[in-house]
């Protein structure tokens, strides 16, 4: 049903108006004629292509949008579980010292072994709890590096390969 039916079916056309468009409309078309209105056709054809194109790459890049907001939830979920799981310092008898950020020295008290490896590079050592608290636990240093790209704050003390 074209669109000059359902104006007329709607009471909004009257019977004279409907066949005096008509009348335009075969008028135009014998004017212009075949070729015309085949180029017609075809631009209005490719104006609806790009529009579509386009509709497509904005509809592409929002969605990517989404997944990489997506995944930088997801990552930074997984990185506050590293921190929560991370090991508490175990009681020992060698004080680690360290610089934090704010200039205090604060320490802890290591194991021989646990001692060894912070020096090491093996270990590192990480914020529990909020940028003003100062409790410390220790955590691999593979999993530092992922903790430093998403939460650098919460490393306190790692060797330089963890940054890099």
């Amino acid at each position: 049903m074209s669109l000059r039916d359902q104006f007329k079916k709607a009471n909004l056309l009257s019977d004279k108006d409907s066949r005096r468009l008509a009348h335009e409309s075969r008028v135009e078309r014998t004017e212009k004629g075949r070729d015309t209105l085949e180029k017609e056709a075809a631009a209005r054809q490719q104006d609806l292509e790009q529009l579509t194109t386009k509709d497509r790459e904005r509809t592409r890049s929002e969605q990517e949008a989404i997944l990489r907001q997506s995944k930088q939830r997801e990552e930074l979920a997984a990185v506050r579980a590293l921190l929560a799981d991370a090991k508490k310092a175990g009681g020992g008898t060698v004080k680690f010292y360290f610089e934090a950020e704010d200039g205090l020295l604060p320490w802890l008290e290591l194991g021989p072994r646990e001692a060894q490896e912070v020096r090491a590079g093996q270990l590192c050592i990480v914020r529990h709890g909020s940028p003003g608290t100062h409790t410390y636990r220790l955590l691999g240093a593979e999993a530092t590096k992922r903790v430093a790209r998403v939460v650098p704050e919460a490393v306190v003390f790692a060797p330089r390969s963890v940054w890099a």
